[in-house]
């Protein structure tokens, strides 16, 4: 019998207007075991993924993280019971491409240097 063992970040699609200001509210765990983020180091980016193929065979390749496209300012609303709220301003949305696939993700990192990826998905800028 095959084990499986997987850490992946819960998946949520985002979509603003380009030219409007976004904030997103964010809660870190379930009702009754809320993350404890107090000591971490938060971010949260909108990168443009790239498609790497070393060796030139369709099935060897891979998405990576190609550039950063915007960094959305985190602020603090109760670290200790896992809240946080993430936001980009309009002149950030408005430099945004609705011709771009672009993704995010959400993320914090220990003290000791422990990174974990908490939320990631598509991001789409469209137009009014």
């Amino acid at each position: 019998m095959a084990v499986t063992f997987s850490q992946e970040p819960a998946e949520l699609a985002v979509v603003c207007v380009a030219g409007d200001e976004l904030s997103i509210a964010l809660t870190v765990g379930p009702t009754n075991a809320r993350v404890n983020l107090t000591g971490y180091t938060l971010e949260a980016k909108v990168f443009t993924p790239v498609f790497a193929n070393p060796s030139g065979e369709m099935a060897d390749g891979a998405y990576t993280v190609g550039a950063i496209a915007a960094t959305f300012a985190v602020g603090a609303v109760n670290l200790s019971q896992g809240q946080v709220a993430i936001s980009l301003t309009e002149t950030q949305t408005a430099a945004l491409s609705p011709a771009v696939g672009y993704r995010w993700y959400f993320r914090a990192q220990d003290a000791t240097g422990y990174t974990l990826t908490w939320l990631s998905g598509s991001f789409t800028a469209r137009i009014p």
